[in-house]
């Protein structure tokens, strides 16, 4: 009998698990395993629960001005930006690129240009320098924050924060999660490929 269909059976019969089952019919006494739902996804829940789908239609709107776009994010935050730029290229026809590099990100910004920063807390000591240097270039720019935080001093006129929360405070920023950002990166695509597929029975009418 293979193992999950032996722990299909304890369950059906009223155990959590294997190991109990084994203490039950060993005589021991049972102990019972712990259920404790992680604060994180207790977190994620919430979110999930309380998503504003605002966010999604204020971030295309910025988006749909600009046909030249820069994504940048730091560690992990990195990796979400290179998969959020492969995908906005699929489906938008933009000119988008995703990098970590401040000195390259400053010859790629001009006044034509929507540059994207994704973090988890916004408390980079290299952001202040960044929004400044690019100030001169006249981009627009946006921050994508993951957690609430209302009191950085970073000057930047447009600000998404994506929860009214924040992770374990004991976590260092790459230790955290990035789950969020991944869930409002596919509802940004879905949007997009929602509104091509209704572009094409457009012209196709």
């Amino acid at each position: 009998m293979s193992s999950s269909k032996i722990s299909k059976l304890v369950r059906k019969i009223g155990f959590e698990s294997f190991k109990q089952y084994k203490q039950f019919f060993g005589g021991q006494p049972v102990i019972l395993d712990d259920q404790k739902t992680s604060s994180e996804l207790e977190r994620l829940k919430n979110f999930l629960e309380n998503f504003d789908p605002v966010l999604v239609d204020e971030f295309l709107t910025l988006f749909k001005k600009y046909n030249r776009i820069v994504l940048f994010g730091l560690g992990p935050s990195f990796i979400c930006v290179e998969y959020f730029a492969y995908k906005l290229a699929l489906v938008s026809g933009k000119n988008i690129f995703a990098t970590q590099e401040e000195i390259p990100t400053k010859h790629l910004v001009d006044e034509e240009t929507l540059f994207i920063v994704f973090s988890v807390t916004g408390k980079s000591a290299s952001f202040e320098n960044l929004f400044n240097s690019l100030k001169s270039c006249g981009a627009e720019m946006l921050l994508i924050l993951e957690e609430y935080n209302t009191t950085l001093a970073l000057e930047i006129d447009n600000i998404f924060y994506l929860t009214n929360s924040t992770q374990n405070e004991n976590l260092l920023p790459f230790e955290k999660t990035r789950t969020i950002f991944f869930i409002f990166i596919e509802e940004v695509i879905a949007k997009l490929m929602s509104e091509r597929d209704t572009n094409n029975l457009e012209r196709i009418k």
